[in-house]
């Protein structure tokens, strides 16, 4: 994985931990992550398509960190976008958030947290995070 942006070397490694458990070794060398930190206001965080491969997959994503956020919720944070980038690679939730693993899904009409993408996101997520810190 090709991670770029200003980070230090605990997000850097915590992202290759977590990427080494979302995905196959062959997605991994063909995602690209660019790490940004800055002012979210009341946001953690969150993940957006950058570019798309020649056959019209996602594989470069941004990902966005409160700047303020102490460095274990980065670390949440950090996993929790992680998902959404494995959901993004594997074509399981398209760029509008209208389609979840080839179902349409009205996000709208529901709870934030409730979204199918969100439930996945936080559980793997905190998993991750609680893999990682046990591991280092």
């Amino acid at each position: 994985m090709m991670i770029t942006g200003k980070v230090n070397k605990k997000l850097r490694e915590a992202t290759d931990f977590f990427a080494t458990e979302l995905f196959t070794p062959q997605m991994k060398r063909h995602i690209e992550v660019r790490i940004r930190q800055r002012d979210l206001g009341t946001w953690h965080g969150f993940v957006s398509i950058d570019d798309y491969n020649v056959l019209n997959q996602p594989r470069s994503f941004v990902i966005e960190l409160h700047k303020n956020d102490s460095v274990e919720e980065k670390l949440k944070t950090l996993a929790h976008e992680l998902v959404h980038v494995r959901q993004y690679a594997r074509n399981e939730l398209n760029d509008e958030m209208n389609t979840w693993k080839g179902r349409k899904v009205d996000s709208d009409a529901m709870d934030y947290d409730d979204q199918p993408w969100e439930v996945e996101a936080n559980q793997l997520g905190n998993e991750l995070y609680e893999l990682y810190t046990n591991k280092t």
